[in-house]
């Protein structure tokens, strides 16, 4: 007689895994649910309970932590978040399989069937994940405070429980068949698991490249650089830099998305992405860079967008007049807000075309705003929503330390020569890019002398008063050795550059960019 029958009764001494064997089996059921959530992030863009927690998480760390962190792992900040937080699903898994070894005996009814158990054990996990986990989160009961469609949530999270439990109840039962009543890892047993083990972390490696190449994160995720050469003044959308808190960006449906625009005025409407392109437009060349880009950094670019003045949108909606703010809200669950007077300024756009076509998912498409002036964490993508908020409003960066209103500050960049270069002993072209958001930019000086004198550089006609100048000047170096070379702009407000170094937190990073060119030989 096999040690669990096939149907319902009892048993004297019920078999029962060693706690290592209940550990392997929770790991390996485990490593299926994490599997299934990559799937499903990547697969239907629903969240998971790892977004969740990778969101309160950066919402809970310490800002100073947050932004040594950032400014350390940059492109892989944000997948080795998520992938940290499945792992230790997976060592949660792991505990659960313990516990499911010790007390499976005392199923109620004693039921015995591995199916019928792992479909039980996949309702408790799914109540729990969306009757109490999910709340807990901020992503409200059953999802309903999450972006996007709660039902979608909620069939997911299903899936995912599922993915735990069926394995785990499948596992139990095998590995207490390979012995009869016990579970002793013999050498053969070792090498069996071993082998699940490794096949499983090759499949879990799979989906971590899957992640890597699909996220945009709260780190960056693809920088705009041209290596060996200026940037074009109008960087290509496959180039344009790019930067969400996303595992996964989301794919809005735009035959169903709508934005609406409401909250406290006295004529809430909402448009379809028809009626959005069918209203008065303009465009306007705008330069956006990341509050979180360092000094040199290349999370900067320039396109030129076209959109409706949000102040026609909001004259439409009638605000009151103790409006003080607006917020936007994205499909992803990101939101911000700005002071009334940049949303009324009739360069800001909810833009939905990019250098002369529909905005890139990755970009925002169907609609996003575009501020020109403020750090790109302030121009919100997949544009759902538009209302007034109190003064106290804080978005989504804010609660986690950073700036109300971010205001790029001057910032200048040198791109040739690249830093470490080696150079003859001739004329050499220095040259790159300065931007002072919406205040222009009057002049950029370049140092060859580590910043003890300053010789200015020739400025090329800006595109319009909200992008990037590109600079250039030559130099004839005295002689062969290593030079630091340095760069500062002024601001059409006749404002120089600070020298002075600082991190991004909390409103964006400052000091000279500097390069080390090193001089050898006569040129040829």
């Amino acid at each position: 007689m096999s040690p669990e029958s096939d149907g319902v009764g009892a048993q004297a001494s019920p078999p029962r895994l060693s706690p290592l064997g209940g550990l392997t089996v929770g790991l390996l059921a485990g490593g299926v649910m994490a599997l299934s959530m990559v799937a499903v992030r990547l697969g239907a863009g629903a969240p998971t309970t790892a977004d969740l927690l990778a969101d309160t998480l950066t919402r809970l760390m310490p800002p100073a932590l947050f932004d040594f962190l950032l400014e350390r792992l940059r492109f892989v900040a944000k997948p080795l978040l998520f992938a940290g937080v499945l792992a230790a699903q997976v060592g949660l898994a792991g505990g659960l399989g313990v516990l499911y070894s010790r007390y499976a005996h005392r199923w109620p009814f004693r039921v015995t069937q591995p199916w019928l158990r792992g479909l039980l054990l996949t309702g408790v996990v799914w109540l729990v994940t969306v009757g109490l986990l999910t709340p807990l989160l901020g992503g409200g009961f059953l999802g309903l405070a999450l972006p996007g469609n709660p039902p979608t949530y909620v069939l997911a999270q299903a899936l995912v429980a599922g993915a735990l439990a069926l394995p785990l109840a499948h596992l139990h039962r095998l590995a207490l068949g390979r012995r009869g009543l016990a579970y002793d890892a013999g050498r053969r047993s070792v090498l069996q698991w071993a082998v699940s083990l490794a096949v499983l972390a090759g499949a879990g490696g799979l989906a971590f490249r899957a992640i890597l190449r699909g996220g945009a994160a709260i780190a960056p995720s693809r920088p705009s650089r041209t290596e060996g050469a200026l940037p074009p003044e109008v960087t290509p959308n496959h180039l344009f830099y790019e930067v969400s808190k996303n595992i996964v960006n989301p794919r809005v449906d735009v035959a169903t998305w709508r934005l609406a625009v409401g909250g406290d005025v006295g004529n809430p409407y909402a448009l379809t992405y028809e009626e959005l392109v069918a209203l008065p437009w303009k465009e306007e060349y705008v330069t956006l860079t990341c509050v979180s880009n360092p000094v040199g950094g290349d999370l900067i670019s320039t396109a030129l967008w076209r959109g409706v003045p949000l102040r026609l949108l909001l004259e439409r909606a009638q605000l009151p007049t103790s409006a003080q703010r607006i917020a936007f809200y994205a499909a992803d669950g990101y939101d911000d807000s700005v002071p009334l007077e940049y949303a009324m300024k009739e360069q800001t756009l909810v833009a939905y075309h990019m250098n002369g076509e529909p905005l890139p998912h990755d970009h925002g498409f169907p609609a996003r705003i575009i501020l020109p002036g403020l750090y790109g964490m302030e121009n919100v993508k997949w544009l759902t929503r538009i209302e007034p908020v109190p003064a106290a409003f804080r978005g989504y960066w804010q609660e986690r330390g950073w700036a109300d209103t971010a205001v790029i500050k001057t910032t200048s960049r040198i791109h040739l020569p690249e830093d470490g270069a080696s150079a003859p002993l001739a004329q050499t072209l220095v040259g790159g890019v300065a931007f002072a958001g919406a205040r222009t930019v009057r002049a950029v000086e370049v140092s060859t002398d580590g910043g003890y004198t300053w010789q200015p550089a020739e400025l090329r006609k800006a595109l319009s008063p909200f992008t990037w100048v590109l600079w250039t000047t030559t130099w004839l170096p005295p002689s062969e050795k290593a030079y630091t070379l340095a760069v500062r702009a002024t601001d059409g407000a006749g404002e120089v550059q600070t020298a002075q170094v600082k991190t991004s937190l909390p409103d964006g990073a400052t000091g000279h960019h500097r390069v080390v060119v090193v001089i050898r030989g006569q040129a040829p």
